[in-house]
């Protein structure tokens, strides 16, 4: 009996397989497309050895909840909180206010182990924007805890009456889970990323197989072939997990059954005499799954303030920021993780006490940076005064829409009190467009309607995995084919994000920005995608001109190399030069936009007319990022309001953008 619950390396070792593809996936995520299923090894070990300890402390009548959270302390928050006030000074010397506020926000959320919430309600963990979040990965500590909270107090309810009840009540918890995560899959993907109920049965998973073990490992040892088949099964699952999946494929659920069950297998019939369990119990493997928590701990702060700091990375630099995460790592392990767990140092009334105190300090001092807004007060009025420029419109939250709940096209949002003649229809590009029209329009004796729903394609005939966005899109059409009033329609994309993808890193490899996949690529090719998309566009333009309305196509806004923050903020450059400074160059334009003006153009005609963008924030040295003391952008892709403002007059007074009705 004792040999089950004896020390495994191999099972440090398949740590280390799990740390080692998170941070390859983080360094640079096409090396390793797939590497974020790491954390999903994680799960399962962790849901395995919880089990374990609680399982056999309840046999043996030790069990108590004091002492189970005074291990879950001991192991996560000495090193946590470290990591985490080490990032404070790096914050304030490298970030933004709008930066440094988020870091704080994130902050507070770790220190509740609420970060699954925040990163959901502020980002999607693939997005570009997500790389430069020094706390993004805490989010699956937070789910740890979260099932620490109630699966304790689960195990000895359950375990009452000689435990009966508790294995079909964790069968029913992971079916019911993974159903749900199932479920969400395409039509709630973030939510289904991060939270609790659709992550719990990968926990469960091992929880289980725990509770299976003492059965289960003595009959797999009596069939040698069995168990190396299991064996060889379970790393094939790990590796296919690893190298053939990637952050396009709705996670977890199916998808991430092979790693799951995978790490299951492995976890169940591997050993140190085994052929796989041989090569993750040797020494390094072992050296690197000992220290692996730390390295995890330490490896997204690492890259995300490098990343932050060089504004414009490569793969290369991202070599120094791994070694010293290692580095850090190793001291993390040595110096703060084997201390706290010794003991005979600390109580465990003095550990709780401990870790209740920091919990209260870490989230007082994130309290504190976001109701100081991340203290601006670190940069001079001039900054300042640049950065109030890069301002959105005050009417976005109310009439810009996501969601399978969006806001209805009969319920959209009207600018001035005229007759409304002109309507804005896209994705996010428009909202500030949308806006300074409406207040031209408005001085003219006429008003606009406001159609726009976030990270939608023209998905008038085809399916794309944003929840509500395809309905939302007919439903608009069919609302402005069917208004009497609306005589001009401007519809704004971001093309060039729909149909490549992000713009990614600025480098000497123009020709990249062309070749990516589109966003909403699913299970088509990139051809296939891209001919949808403008199929789409296509479609929608006919049936609005044979409505008789007049439509303006704009061409793409020109995305920055970086967030205009950046810009406005890097104080080692003069003033004049942050207030007239240029963002994509005429090389990148011609790359990343050539073939979309090609097509756009090849509209035009029969009541279509197209708005170049390009002519007002463009010249032959290049795009504009700031103008005069005016930051054009809010981000690194959207017009800011002000930029928006100087956009619409000048088109209006260009006579590109005529305001008088069709004409």
């Amino acid at each position: 009996m004792s040999t089950l619950y004896a020390y495994r390396p191999e099972i440090d070792g398949l740590r280390a397989v799990a740390v080692i593809a998170v941070v390859i996936f983080h360094a640079q995520e096409s090396l390793l497309p797939g590497g974020y299923v790491g954390v999903d090894i994680f799960f399962v070990i962790s849901g395995f050895l919880i089990t374990t300890i609680i399982q056999r402390e309840i046999q043996l009548g030790r069990f108590s909840i004091a002492g189970f959270y005074d291990r879950r302390i001991r192991r996560i928050f000495p090193s946590l909180f470290v990591v985490m006030l080490a990032g404070i000074p790096l914050g304030w010397a490298l970030m933004t206010p709008d930066q440094l506020k988020d870091f704080f926000q994130s902050i507070l959320a770790t220190g509740l182990f609420l970060s699954n919430v925040y990163f959901y309600l502020k980002t999607g963990y693939f997005e570009q924007s997500a790389q430069v979040l020094p706390l993004l990965h805490t989010w699956s500590l937070a789910v740890e805890e979260q099932y620490y909270v109630f699966f304790p107090l689960l195990m000895m309810v359950l375990s009452l009456r000689r435990g009966r009840l508790l294995m079909p009540v964790l069968w029913l918890l992971l079916i019911a889970s993974f159903a749900l995560s199932t479920l969400w899959g395409t039509a709630r993907p973030t939510l289904n990323f991060f939270m609790l109920p659709t992550r719990v049965w990968e926990l469960l998973a091992g929880g289980l197989l725990a509770l299976y073990f003492p059965v289960l490992r003595p009959w797999l040892e009596a069939r040698k072939p069995v168990r190396h088949a299991l064996e060889a099964i379970g790393a094939l699952g790990v590796l296919y997990g690893i190298f053939m999946l990637t952050p396009a494929d709705p996670f977890p659920g199916p998808y991430a059954v092979p790693v799951v069950l995978g790490t299951v297998l492995l976890i169940a019939s591997s050993g140190p005499r085994m052929p796989v369990g041989r090569v993750l119990a040797s020494k390094l493997a072992v050296g690197i799954g000992l220290i692996s928590y730390s390295a995890y701990l330490w490896h997204q702060p690492a890259f995300a303030f490098t990343r932050i700091y060089l504004g414009d990375w490569s793969t290369a630099d991202m070599i120094v920021p791994f070694f010293l995460t290692m580095a850090l790592a190793y001291l993390s392990w040595r110096f703060v993780e084997q201390p706290f767990r010794n003991r005979n140092w600390l109580s465990t009334r003095t550990v709780l006490g401990g870790g209740v105190a920091m919990i209260v300090l870490f989230g007082a001092v994130g309290a504190v940076g976001h109701l100081r807004d991340g203290f601006p007060e670190r940069f001079d009025a001039e900054t300042r005064a640049l950065a109030a420029t890069a301002d959105v419109s005050p009417r976005r939250a109310e009439c810009h829409t996501d969601g399978l709940d969006y806001l209805r096209p009969a319920d959209a949002c009207t600018y001035g009190d005229g007759p409304t003649t002109w309507a804005v229809f896209g994705d996010s590009h428009g909202v500030e467009l949308a806006y300074a029209l409406g207040e031209r329009l408005e001085t003219a004796g006429q008003s606009l309607v406001h159609m726009t729903f976030s990270g939608c394609p023209p998905a008038l005939n085809f399916s794309v995995a944003n929840p509500g966005c395809q309905a939302w899109v007919n439903e608009a059409i069919a609302e402005l084919e069917t208004s009497n009033s609306v005589e001009n329609v401007a519809i704004v994309y971001r093309h060039a994000f729909h149909l490549y993808g992000e713009q990614g890193p600025f480098g000497d490899d123009y020709r990249a920005m062309a070749q990516g996949d589109p966003s909403f690529m699913g299970d088509r090719t990139p051809e296939a995608a891209r001919a949808l998309y403008w199929q789409g566009l296509t479609e929608i333009v006919d049936r609005l001109t044979a409505a008789g309305k007049t439509v303006y196509l704009f061409t793409p806004i020109p995305e920055l190399p970086e967030s205009i923050d950046r810009v406005i903020y890097d104080t080692r450059r003069p003033l004049a030069e942050r207030a007239n400074a240029r963002g994509a160059s005429v090389e990148f334009f011609q790359a990343r936009y050539g073939d979309i003006l090609e097509r756009l153009s090849a509209l035009e005609g029969n009541g279509v007319r197209i708005v170049p963008l390009q002519d007002v924030l463009c010249d032959d040295q290049g795009c504009r990022a700031t103008q005069d003391g005016t930051a054009l952008y809010f981000d690194d892709n959207h017009l800011s309001l002000s930029g928006a403002r100087l956009v619409v007059n000048d088109l209006v007074e260009g006579g590109l953008l005529p305001l008088g009705g069709t004409q």
